[in-house]
């Protein structure tokens, strides 16, 4: 149903959802969300999806990327816990996938994709000056299906990289289930992967409509936009024991907290508004969902301080 509203739902949706510009500049990264064809039923079924109690929050982050053939190997290596006992022992691996669904496990194979990387496309020396390879890590909080996770991330790959050569692997024996996922950064063609901070949004919606297909409430909703202060450790913080590098602060400035907080909260609050003034009572209904869901993330200074999943790999190992 079309509402006097809809022109309002349409401009704070985009204002809560996307990042919006500094100095005056216009919206960038949109995609679908803010681009032609987009209709007031996307940004109601976006609001739907974020409010429910039951939404899960994607996590898609580049855990880092070789610079030469060496640390490519070394992740391939590490990525299918080759020669792990808890995988079999020597020489026995987890089963590894490619872009074109070829399973590659065992250390004669591995070394087989390395010196296909190696040789496809530009050679790729030892070591390089130059990130020959990006290393992503695709994860769902506890309870989330490994299965779908899987199932999402194939697609989600072929959908994103396709060109590139890549091979992805899933990981369900710790709290969150997560596929690591390492892509060649030449493409067939010659163009190189170069990924920047709205690259990553983009790919958490993508991976999060996937997961959506499979009946789960994936949502890849901006940190500011849920509340979220606590910066996510980077990884090598989650497997590190020693504390050789500089600590890094794990809440943002205040300054940038607060504005980013009274910006989602002024958001949220119109989204609620248009719905609330809607003639249709499913829309009346969000509204108070909405309500429910500032007053849990937003109001009296509470903030949600969402720590970054648990991705380490346990001793004992976990049935598969």
């Amino acid at each position: 149903m079309a509402t006097t509203n809809d022109g309002m739902l349409l401009e704070w949706g985009a204002r809560l959802f996307f990042a919006m510009p500094k100095k005056s500049k216009q919206l960038k990264n949109l995609g679908s969300f803010a681009g032609p064809g987009m209709t007031a039923g996307e940004v109601r079924n976006r609001v739907r999806q974020v409010v429910s109690p039951g939404a899960r929050q994607v996590v898609v982050k580049i855990s880092g990327g070789g610079r030469g053939m060496a640390p490519i190997a070394a992740h391939f290596r590490y990525i299918s816990r080759q020669g792990k006992p808890e995988v079999g022992g020597k020489g026995q691996s987890l089963e590894l996938e490619d872009e074109n669904g070829n399973k590659i496990s065992g250390v004669a194979e591995i070394k087989d994709l390395q010196a296909d990387w190696r040789v496809s496309g530009s050679f790729v020396e030892e070591s390089s000056t130059r990130r020959e390879a990006f290393n992503l890590i695709l994860s769902m909080p506890e309870g989330t299906p490994p299965q779908h996770v899987l199932a999402s991330a194939r697609e989600f790959a072929r959908e994103t990289f396709g060109g590139h050569k890549y091979v992805f692997v899933m990981h369900d024996d710790t709290d969150s289930p997560h596929v690591h996922l390492a892509v060649k950064a030449e493409r067939r063609d010659g163009k190189r992967l170069n990924p920047r901070k709205a690259d990553l949004q983009r790919w958490r919606e993508s991976f999060a409509a996937r997961l959506q297909d499979r009946g789960v409430n994936a949502v890849a909703t901006r940190a500011a936009s849920r509340g979220q202060v606590r910066a996510p450790q980077s990884i090598w913080r989650l497997k590190t024991t020693t504390d050789i590098r500089k600590e890094r602060p794990t809440e943002r400035s205040a300054d940038s907290v607060a504005d980013a907080r009274a910006a989602a909260i002024e958001s949220w609050k119109n989204v609620s508004a248009a719905l609330a003034g809607s003639a249709d009572p499913s829309d009346r209904a969000l509204s108070i969902e909405v309500a429910r869901y500032v007053g849990a993330h937003f109001e009296q200074g509470v903030v949600s301080r969402t720590a970054a999943p648990d991705m380490r790999r346990p001793g004992p190992k976990r049935s598969r």
